[in-house]
């Protein structure tokens, strides 16, 4: 009975110790034109609805895009359904944002960028490599990272959202 009591405890305790962070990142929806702060067209506002719609019950914490009006265009919909206001970061310094990110901890974050921006920031995240070419808008990869009296661990799940490309 001592023994059960002890292993309960500590199984207990390990739980209570140990956290996990999830951090979505996409790339924004489809733009208008090819103009450098172009909104989104009439499909990234439909991909804007969806990326809402497949986020608003995952209890996300904080919502991150960029100085560029179509990643706050894609990331609107999702804050207003929340109530969590966007904070906006700068794309070119990905690496001090990433090392932000990382001491974000028991939370769910969304971050919106782009096809250049994401690929780096999963990598730096998670050692992994994943690619977002020119067309592509309906990646969102899902970022875990749990950490316990164990260690750390993680792990990267490729999903999609929207309309596939």
């Amino acid at each position: 009975m001592l023994m059960h009591r002890i292993v309960s405890g500590l199984l207990m305790l390990c739980f209570l110790v140990s956290c996990t962070s999830n951090y979505y990142f996409v790339r924004h929806a489809e733009r208008a034109n090819n103009t450098a702060d172009t909104p989104l067209s009439l499909e990234g506002q439909q991909r804007a609805l969806a990326l809402r719609d497949s986020l608003k019950d995952k209890g996300i914490d904080h919502i991150f895009a960029t100085i560029y009006l179509r990643t706050q265009q894609t990331a609107i919909p999702l804050s207003e359904e929340i109530g969590i206001p966007l904070t906006i970061y700068h794309p070119d310094t990905t690496q001090q944002f990433v090392n932000r990110l990382k001491k974000i901890r028991k939370k769910d974050v969304l971050v919106v960028g782009h096809s250049n921006t994401v690929p780096e920031m999963v990598l730096l995240m998670t050692g992994d490599t994943v690619e977002v070419g020119h067309d592509d808008y309906d990646n969102l990869f899902k970022v875990s990272i749990s950490k316990s009296l164990f260690g750390t661990r993680t792990r990267l799940k490729k999903l999609h959202y929207g309309q596939p490309d």
